[in-house]
């Protein structure tokens, strides 16, 4: 499985990801669900420190995730490594923050 380093922008930086080549469809998504989450919360007004609105966002879109995997009956193990690879990313995200 090769791995393709993926440049994406989140919370207006641009950070490098390393996926696997058939999963650079989906990591895109992501970063696109990770931003749209971000821009609501942002426009709410009530959080302005860009680190809990990231952590707000990632929250939101991991909570969507397991509403749906109890809706659609989907494998624990497969939300498990999705999660844990959007809370890496987030890390990342954050350190480059602080």
């Amino acid at each position: 499985m090769s791995v393709e380093q993926v440049s994406v922008e989140i919370v207006g930086r641009e950070f490098k990801i390393g996926t696997p080549a058939e999963e650079k469809h989906t990591l895109l998504q992501a970063v696109e669900m990770l931003n749209q989450k971000i821009d609501v919360i942002k426009q709410s007004g009530r959080i302005v420190e860009t680190d809990k609105i990231v952590i707000m966002a990632a929250l939101n879109v991991v909570h969507d995730l397991l509403k749906m995997s109890m809706k659609d009956d989907l494998a624990i193990g497969e939300f498990e490594r999705k999660i844990t690879s959007m809370a890496e990313a987030c890390d990342k995200a954050l350190a480059k923050l602080a």
